[in-house]
Formats: C-alpha cells, sequence, structure tokens
C-alpha cells in the first residue's frame, strides 16, 4: 500500500494522485510513483485548471483531481495540488483554517495502512466546496449509472491482473472506491455482465488459450485460471463454451 509519510528530495518526488468522481462522489488513491504525474500536473497548470496551495507541514506533494461524468459537473471539475511550502518559490499566502484542517485529514489517512476512501471523497468533496473554483477540465461523459471511465479501467486491470487468485468482489469494489452492491450496479451497466459473470468468462477465455498454446494439464490450467478445483473449472468452462475442456482442446489442436 502506498503511504505518503516519507518526505524525498524535490527532484525526485512526484504527487501522490487522488482521483474524486463528481458524480459517483467516490474517491480512488493513484500511487505517488505513478509515471506521468508531473505531465498531468504541467497541463493542468497550462490550462488554468489547477488551484495550488502551499503548505509548511506537507511532507509530500498531494494532488486532487476532480472528473466530472457529466455535463452539469463541469463547473466544479479542475484540481487541488497541496505542496510542500519552498523557500525558493515565495510569495503564496497561508490557506484558510479550514483549508489546513481539511488538508491536515487528508495527509493523515494517506498515511494509514489502509486509506480511507469514502473519507478521502468527503474531504476532498469539502475542499472543493471552500477552495476558489478552477475553470472545468473536459472529461468524457459515462452512461447514467454506470463506472465512470477511470473507474472501469481499473476494475479491469484489478480482475485481469488476478485472474489467476481468489478475491472477493469487495476488493474490486474498494479499488474503486465504491461500495460493493454500488460497484456491482455501476459495472453491470458499463460491461454488460456483473462482476462475477465477467471475471469468469476472462478465467474462460485464459483458459482456452492455455488449452491451445501449452500441454498443461486440465488440474494445471484450472490453478492458472483461477479455479481452485478442476471440477468447478470444467462445470463453468462446459456452461461457457458448450463443451468440456479436454474436449475442447482435442478438436482446437
Amino acid at each position: 500500500m502506498y503511504r505518503i509519510d516519507s518526505p524525498c528530495p524535490d527532484s525526485e518526488c512526484r504527487p501522490a494522485t487522488v482521483i474524486v468522481d463528481l458524480s459517483q462522489r467516490s474517491a480512488a488513491i493513484e500511487p505517488g510513483d505513478l509515471p506521468g504525474t508531473e505531465n498531468l500536473v504541467a497541463k493542468l497548470r497550462g490550462r488554468a485548471s489547477l488551484t495550488e496551495i502551499a503548505l509548511d507541514d506537507a511532507m509530500n506533494d498531494l494532488l486532487l483531481v476532480y472528473r466530472a461524468a457529466r455535463a452539469a459537473d463541469g463547473e466544479n471539475a479542475g484540481a487541488i495540488l497541496f505542496r510542500r511550502r519552498d523557500a525558493a518559490r515565495p510569495g503564496a499566502d497561508d490557506p484558510p483554517a479550514a483549508v489546513r484542517t481539511l488538508a491536515g485529514l487528508l495527509f493523515e489517512n494517506l498515511r494509514a495502512e489502509m486509506p480511507n476512501t469514502p473519507l478521502l471523497a468527503h474531504v476532498a468533496l469539502a475542499l472543493r466546496a471552500i477552495v476558489p473554483g478552477s475553470p472545468p477540465v473536459a472529461v468524457p461523459m459515462a452512461a447514467r449509472g454506470a463506472l465512470a471511465s477511470w473507474q472501469e479501467r481499473r476494475a479491469v486491470t484489478f480482475m485481469e491482473d488476478r485472474l489467476d487468485q481468489s478475491f472477493p468482489v469487495a476488493a474490486v469494489a474498494k479499488a474503486c472506491g465504491l461500495s460493493v452492491n454500488h460497484f456491482s450496479r455501476a459495472f453491470r451497466r458499463s460491461t454488460g455482465k456483473p462482476p462475477h459473470r465477467w471475471l469468469l468468462d476472462r478465467r474462460v477465455e485464459r483458459a482456452q488459450s492455455l488449452l491451445r498454446s501449452t500441454d498443461m494439464s486440465l488440474a494445471d490450467v484450472a490453478l492458472a485460471c483461477g479455479f481452485a478445483e478442476q471440477s468447478h473449472f470444467t462445470r463453468v468452462f462446459t456452461r461457457t463454451v458448450g463443451r468440456p475442456p479436454g474436449a475442447w482442446r482435442r478438436t482446437a489442436e
């Protein structure tokens, strides 16, 4: 888990990034070493879409990006960058006490072993309400009730990276900053399938690839695709493809 409690030289630091979805009122954390973060900050500055706030007690920079899923949210979109006060960049005014307090809550939460993303969203939205607004950032629109595009990408990547593992839907929902019920409904709206069905279909697709391209035993293929037992793998594969895996392999060779 990324922790925001280790100061580093300015030349080596990239800000931790919290993505706030204004439609879903949710938040998700990107790691502080995410490639391309500097470019994102530069682009936001170039579009005058970034509000920068210097803090004396900030150990690392923190970027809040507010993304709008609907046109009506556009006036509130933008970004806030909390950065450590730099003696080489004088002239920054002290932020209001309320802003310092809320920023402190964000940093404290991010130092935790398991940051509370609903709390991050709540505090980030409160900050958006009291920090002077910035011009809107153009973002793609999402279908009503569906996942935001970044949430769908994160959910898919999370599951793709763990096709050989067992994990609850709650883990995927948490990665997207949503409750399990909210995530399940939104994922189905976005992909046309509930998360469990989508995951089984992808595991079967991987199994087909392994059956076609390797001489792995059916038991090993089952384990490599996240099935704890060969019998479960056979049932799911047969129901999805129409033939048992052994028979499908013989016709695919």
